[in-house]
């Protein structure tokens, strides 16, 4: 989805999301540590999700109007909260300044995937992860190949890639894929990949 059309549906995007399983998304916030950086941080869905083990949260949303949201959530976490305008394939932040780096549902909606997944990358500390939960193209052939077909009406409707091979780009990114939990078929999943 691009920036425009995510500044458009900012106030009702939340109802949008509400096919998605809270359950997701605390057991991804749940294995984030450290310092972390959110990529498309939203409306701030996860933020309620960060166990106090985390000592920071850097939110980070190419949508103004999303950090708007995001914002209003922030008093619900229990650990420090900023956030910042910013574009995943192009991060104004320092190398090896985050242990974790979560994004839900982004990168089938980023322009080019790889590039904001080596700017994961290059955030991350040596040792640190990257935690994604994602939804992707199916490994089974007639579903791929529906996925396939119904591929440019979702991007051109929505900006969303809904047959992306996000663990294959996670692998080719740099990182060490660690685990791949399978939450609704194959097609959303958890990945966990370290640097």
């Amino acid at each position: 989805m691009s920036k425009i059309k995510y500044d458009d549906i900012a106030g009702k995007y939340d109802v949008v999301d509400l096919v998605i399983p809270s359950k997701w998304r605390h057991r991804a916030a749940s294995l984030t540590y450290g310092r972390v950086l959110e990529v498309g941080i939203g409306t701030g869905l996860n933020i309620p999700f960060y166990p106090n083990h985390c000592q920071e949260i850097i939110g980070i949303d190419v949508s103004a109007p999303m950090l708007g949201q995001a914002a209003e959530r922030v008093p619900l976490s229990k650990v420090p909260v900023k956030l910042q305008a910013m574009d995943v394939q192009n991060l104004l932040l320092p190398a090896g300044s985050f242990d974790c780096v979560l994004a839900t549902f982004v990168f089938c909606t980023v322009p080019d995937p790889f590039q904001g997944l080596r700017e994961c990358h290059r955030v991350l500390k040596p040792g640190g992860n990257l935690v994604l939960l994602e939804h992707m193209g199916s490994e089974n052939r007639q579903l791929r190949q529906v996925m396939n077909w119904l591929n440019p009406l979702t991007v051109r409707l929505l900006g969303d890639h809904i047959n992306r091979d996000t663990v294959k780009l996670v692998a080719a990114a740099g990182f060490r894929t660690q685990i791949v939990e399978n939450l609704f078929g194959d097609v959303v999943r958890l990945v966990v990949a370290g640097k």
